[in-house]
């Protein structure tokens, strides 16, 4: 069942960006649930995942690269479609500015766009089972966001950290925020994956709300009171 909010405690001390890929800066807990990734692993799985923004995979019989096809209905919170030309900028932007994606996405060469839907990894190694899963974790971003400008006229930096909640994909997007002090989530009514085999019976919570607390007496004072679940 949908529906309900749920009060947490957050599991820093304090957050000052809601950008997670910025180079400097503690990102806002859960800021990057708000990004659908190509694939969506299994909890019940060991190694396993499924099609999210990805519609079907394909990959070389060396494990050289794999390739992925967009949904046509995969959507942006905005509405616009998710493209492999996003998946490209994605990458590109990753391994170019995030130095955790930078060793994570060490082996991935490079993505081009083969099709009207398809992109294609390439890697730098053969016989690594594991590398079309390591691209299907890549969470993709929108080109026409990141390279746009923000409220204040400036064009927006991915390595970077912003007060300006990012655009995303996902089930959640960020609905209230004070900085270093809680960060509230709403459930994507029409999230364009709300249908899928892998996201039903998930994301359920219509708010979700991270309190952050500095020491841990304080927050044992708000759970008593009630302020958090």
């Amino acid at each position: 069942p949908k529906g309900g909010r749920v009060r947490l405690r957050a599991p820093s001390g304090t957050f000052d960006t809601l950008n997670p890929f910025a180079q400097k800066g503690l990102p806002a807990v859960w800021s990057s649930e708000i990004h659908d990734t190509l694939l969506a692993d299994s909890l019940g799985e060991p190694s396993t995942a499924y099609c999210l923004i990805a519609e079907w995979v394909t990959f070389a019989k060396d494990f050289s690269s794999a390739t992925f096809a967009i949904r046509p209905e995969a959507r942006f919170h905005d509405g616009t479609p998710i493209t492999p030309d996003d998946v490209v900028f994605t990458l590109e932007a990753l391994k170019k500015w995030s130095p955790r994606y930078q060793i994570y996405l060490k082996n991935v060469v490079r993505a081009v766009v083969t099709g009207e839907r398809t992109v294609k990894f390439e890697f730098d190694v053969k016989g690594n089972r594991e590398l079309p899963m390591v691209a299907g974790n890549l969470p993709v971003l929108s080109r026409k966001y990141w390279q746009g400008k923000d409220a204040n006229g400036e064009t927006r930096d991915i390595s970077r950290g912003t007060i300006e909640p990012p655009l995303g994909s996902g089930p959640y997007r960020i609905k209230d925020v004070e900085m270093g002090r809680y960060v509230t989530y709403e459930r994507v009514a029409d999230w364009w994956a709300r249908d899928l085999p892998i996201s039903r019976g998930q994301w359920n919570f219509d708010e979700v709300r991270f309190e952050y607390f500095r020491d841990s007496t304080p927050a044992f004072e708000a759970f008593k009171a009630g302020h958090l679940d």
